[in-house]
């Protein structure tokens, strides 16, 4: 019996539909079945995958049957190709001489810098006065990778560097889901910022990468001095090219995804004062075990001990996923779990729908962190998955779990955050990643 259903609407309405509101198209496919037709070319059929177990074929028992293809064809324009965009045998390559930046011994190191650039943002916060938390998160975010992975300080620089980030990220994803590709060479408004914006980019990646070959030792523990030491199948050193590559990797991927996940789970915090002050009753059972031990924790081993903290970063990622949706395409025409796809199949799976599932998780729409007591393995695998999965899951995720809740625990120890009046209930902007539309302004105020 197949577990594929055609979708009611037609062709025209569902491409109207998903083009005004991706988000809501997804969860409204969401009870339609396991696996949604959305009917269109029989040349390029297109499904919308909203069951674990077809995820967990396309991302790990079948992979090599897929492609990311346009989704990795658009950002390939910005960030080359890197571990992000690059498939199969070269993707597993450089996978490979990746891994290591992000070895249990090096996140511990991250950590403590983690901490030392979060303290440094609560010292310039002012009590009452509004910041905006998109903004400064962002630079946060990004103030951290440039340090942890490239040995580098932003200083003045974190603010123009964070708008580049944001123009090319507006600028891919309103590609990648534009029915038309216009050539990167045709001089369009929106080519002509996405290049200057890579221009910015690339002057701080390529300054580093010169600073790195002049004074090795000083990079030898980071990710560019990694890159540096590493050698091809030929022997060879990597390119400049390749390192660019890798570097703007991270820094799209590494930081920007991050940063938003935290506006939300400040957004989520304030709206459920229960979990704000369990947060906050944990820190300073943190704080008083300090006192009582006159030892000071390092900062890993601060993030080790906020349990709950972890679990609010947890359930912010369920509810709103940076990553909220994978795209694949096949090489071949394949069988799944008794069904038949064509060659040239295009599947769209949404972890910001398939956790938005009643049946699994319950109330799925409240922000309900003590859900996470009993750890991810009461669900289903793919059932939560905001870090993708196989060989394609984020490389980072560990980093990205420890950063998250490493800033949120350090703010927290200093202020609560408050929405500044006016701005009304936070709309979710389905971009590379998923953002608050127009970002958020809060007003810190100290504990």
């Amino acid at each position: 019996m197949t577990r594929v259903y055609g979708i009611p609407t037609s062709r025209t309405a569902n491409f109207i539909k998903f083009q005004r509101d991706p988000l809501g198209f997804l969860v409204d496919a969401l009870p339609m079945g396991d696996v949604v037709s959305l009917r269109t070319s029989s040349l390029r059929p297109t499904f919308v995958v909203n069951s674990p177990d077809f995820v967990q074929e396309i991302l790990v028992h079948q992979e090599q049957h897929f492609r990311k293809g346009r989704s990795s064809n658009v950002l390939r324009r910005t960030i080359g190709d890197g571990l992000l965009t690059s498939e199969h045998s070269v993707h597993k390559q450089q996978k490979k001489y990746l891994i290591p930046v992000f070895y249990k011994e090096r996140i511990q190191t991250y950590a403590q810098i983690v901490r030392d650039e979060t303290l440094r943002l609560a010292d310039s916060l002012e009590e009452g006065q509004p910041v905006p938390m998109h903004e400064i998160m962002m630079q946060l975010t990004l103030g951290i990778i440039a340090r942890s992975l490239f040995n580098t300080e932003l200083a003045g620089d974190k603010a123009e560097l964070a708008e580049a980030v944001d123009v090319t990220i507006r600028q891919s994803a309103g590609t990648i889901f534009s029915p038309i590709i216009l050539p990167f060479s045709v001089p369009t408004p929106g080519n002509v910022r996405h290049k200057r914006a890579i221009r910015t980019l690339e002057a701080m990646i390529y300054e580093t990468i010169s600073k790195a070959k002049q004074d090795p030792e000083a990079y030898a523990d980071t990710m560019l001095g990694l890159l540096l030491d590493t050698k091809d199948e030929s022997g060879g050193s990597l390119s400049d090219q390749e390192i660019r590559d890798q570097m703007m990797t991270m820094l799209l991927a590494g930081h920007e995804t991050t940063a938003n996940a935290l506006v939300w789970a400040w957004y989520c915090l304030e709206r459920t004062p229960d979990a704000l002050h369990r947060m906050y009753a944990e820190l300073n059972q943190i704080r008083e075990k300090e006192e009582q031990s006159g030892q000071q924790l390092t900062a890993y081993e601060h993030y080790r001990e906020m349990s709950f903290t972890k679990q609010i970063v947890q359930e912010t990622l369920r509810l709103y996923p940076p990553a909220w949706a994978i795209l694949r395409e096949s090489n071949r025409a394949l069988d799944m779990l008794g069904d038949h796809f064509p060659n040239n199949s295009s599947f769209l799976i949404s972890p910001y729908a398939i956790h938005r599932n009643d049946k699994v998780f319950g109330d799925a729409s409240s922000f309900r962190p003590d859900r996470f007591d009993g750890g991810v393995s009461q669900w289903a695998r793919f059932a939560y998955f905001p870090f993708g999965g196989g060989s394609r899951g984020c490389i980072g995720s560990q980093f990205a779990l420890l950063e998250a809740g490493l800033i949120m625990g350090t703010l927290a120890e200093k202020f609560e955050f408050t929405s500044s009046p006016g701005q009304g209930e936070a709309i979710p902007e389905p971009l590379v990643s998923l953002r608050i539309k127009n970002g958020r302004w809060m007003v810190p105020k100290r504990r």
